[in-house]
């Protein structure tokens, strides 16, 4: 009994494995172009019923353009066989070697196929009753990097379903989209017409023969008054091949600009006539273009200009995509700092670019721009002297007091007047204290707020500037060094320039451009130390006190 059960048991297991059902794909060509298909079949040796396989591992590289499925079951000499096939209608997504992966159905699995997708069609342009292409591109004569408009309009007379247009791709060039697909009607000769249309601008990278592949449309109709309903159709367009010439020897040492238009203009923060020495004045170029990307467009040149240092911006660009192609602006800013008094010359600044549309050179221009650089009204001039210090004066005049009792013909009251003189000096020092201390205890409320209005002292912008340089921060130092500076020397001061020019000191000004660099600058300057300034100006201090009390005249001058 046990061998019987053992018997029964391995021949149903031999059945199973007998009866394993397998799967086989095959194609029917291995070498197509991007927008042909190809056509895949697979077979499964058994009844598949109303499942399938998942089809999603398609989707990387290749468009489902249609499907169909088969079933049938013989009999023949007492033995029965059945199978499945599925044929599918694919469009590669990409040139190169392109793989149909395994296909999997209930444990059975198929081998891979590699396919050669070239980027050209070996396929025809076709056109049936029911759909057909018309595609225009731009004439004249095209150049290497230039906008070429490409228009593709597919017309269709039936109701259909499963729409699907191939992607476009062109090798050795960019193409960037200007419209998403969009669906009308159209009426010709009498009769409404569906149309898609797609739009792209095209920018071939390299000079010669530039191939723009014939695009692909399937679909499957769905009229059900026409005997083809459920039927796949597809139609190709027809290959368009354009002569790209390189860069014209006539156009001169600059960067490659080809646009059918190009066009400059700038403006100024502050007028020619108001420009002051150090308060930066701010240059905004604007360039507009037709049928270039932003990353067509180089930097406008600069010249160099003794008497005027410049601190470049970062530059802000803005294409827009029309359906006649890209219109690129692009604004360029730079801080421009007058170093120097009087008039200022900026040069003319061309730019050359190739008009598409003439084919010939031609020249974008900044004109010539004279400007007046003035001196800030709140600098002191350069070689004024320090007041002389009040107490000296005090004792001048009480020399020359003494000088007159001196001269006095009568010696008795000299000594009596030097005691007089004394204790009279003493005693207004003394009622002079006293006042101006009780007049600050004392002081009204109005006075009192007035004082405070005035702002801190000297010493509080002082310690004010020091954290600021302890901070290392470029702006507040920059601002705290002016009011300090203003404060410290009694005049207002409104620019870094005036500040630099009241301290006076060579290796001072050198750091203080340093720090107009920091600010304007776009690029950080991670070796800038604004601790470097105090030190600069603490000894520029003591340099201008040791000065001072070498040039004042002793208490009691010989």
């Amino acid at each position: 009994m046990v061998r019987r059960i053992l018997a029964l048991t391995t021949l149903l297991l031999m059945a199973q494995v007998t009866f394993a059902a397998t799967m086989q794909a095959s194609v029917d060509r291995k070498k197509i172009g991007r927008s042909d298909h190809v056509t895949l079949q697979i077979r499964y040796d058994d009844m598949a019923g109303f499942s399938s396989p998942d089809w999603s591992v398609l989707d990387r590289d290749w468009d489902i353009i249609n499907q169909d499925q088969q079933q049938q079951i013989s009999f023949n000499n007492g033995k029965n066989s059945s199978y499945t096939d599925w044929t599918l209608s694919l469009v590669p997504r990409r040139s190169g070697t392109v793989l149909i992966p395994p296909i999997k159905f209930k444990g059975a699995s198929s081998d891979p196929i590699r396919i050669e997708v070239s980027t050209q069609s070996t396929t025809a342009p076709t056109s049936t009753d029911n759909f057909y292409f018309e595609v225009e591109v731009s004439s004249g004569t095209h150049y290497v990097q230039e906008q070429i408009i490409y228009i593709e309009r597919l017309y269709y007379t039936i109701n259909h379903e499963d729409a699907n247009l191939s992607e476009m791709t062109v090798a050795d060039a960019r193409v960037q989209s200007l419209m998403d697909p969009k669906q009308y009607v159209r009426v010709v000769d009498g009769k409404r017409i569906g149309v898609y249309e797609r739009r792209y601008a095209i920018f071939p990278e390299v000079a010669g023969k530039l191939v723009i592949p014939g695009q692909r449309f399937s679909a499957r109709i769905t009229n059900r008054f026409n005997r083809l309903r459920g039927t796949a159709e597809s139609v190709v367009s027809k290959l368009i091949e354009l002569d790209v010439k390189p860069i014209p020897d006539s156009y001169p040492q600059a960067p490659w600009i080809p646009a059918s238009k190009f066009q400059i203009n700038e403006t100024y923060s502050r007028e020619p006539q108001n420009w002051t020495v150090g308060e930066p004045v701010t240059r905004t170029m604007t360039i507009t273009a037709t049928g270039l990307s932003s990353g067509q467009i180089p930097p406008i040149p600069m010249p160099e200009i003794n008497g005027i240092r410049y601190y470049p911006d970062q530059s802000q660009d803005d294409s827009k995509v029309t359906e006649q192609g890209l219109v690129t602006t692009v604004v360029q800013s730079v801080a421009l700092v007058p170093t120097k008094v009087g008039p200022m010359t900026l040069p003319e600044i061309q730019i050359p670019w190739w008009n598409t549309l003439t084919n010939s050179v031609e020249y974008a221009t900044l004109p010539q721009q004279t400007v007046q650089v003035k001196q800030g009204t709140n600098i002191p001039p350069a070689t004024s002297n320090p007041p002389a210090p009040a107490t000296p004066m005090v004792e001048s005049e009480q020399t020359n007091e003494t000088s007159s009792f001196n001269d006095s013909k009568d010696s008795y009251w000299k000594p009596i007047s030097l005691v007089l003189i004394g204790t009279n000096l003493i005693t207004v020092a003394l009622l002079l204290f006293f006042i101006t201390r009780r007049g600050s205890q004392t002081a009204s409320p109005r006075e009192n707020k007035a004082a405070n209005t005035q702002g801190p002292n000297t010493a509080q912008l002082w310690q004010a500037l020091k954290k600021a340089a302890r901070d290392n921060n470029a702006q507040e130092i920059r601002d705290a060094l002016i009011r300090w500076a203003g404060a410290e020397s009694g005049r207002p001061m409104s620019s870094l320039a005036e500040a630099e020019a009241w301290l006076n000191d060579v290796r001072l000004s050198t750091a203080l451009a340093e720090l107009d660099d920091t600010l304007y600058s776009k690029q950080t300057n991670s070796a800038f130390n604004g601790q470097g300034i105090i030190s600069l100006i603490e000894s520029a201090k003591k340099q201008e006190r040791s000065k001072n009390e070498a040039e004042l005249p002793g208490f009691y001058p010989k």
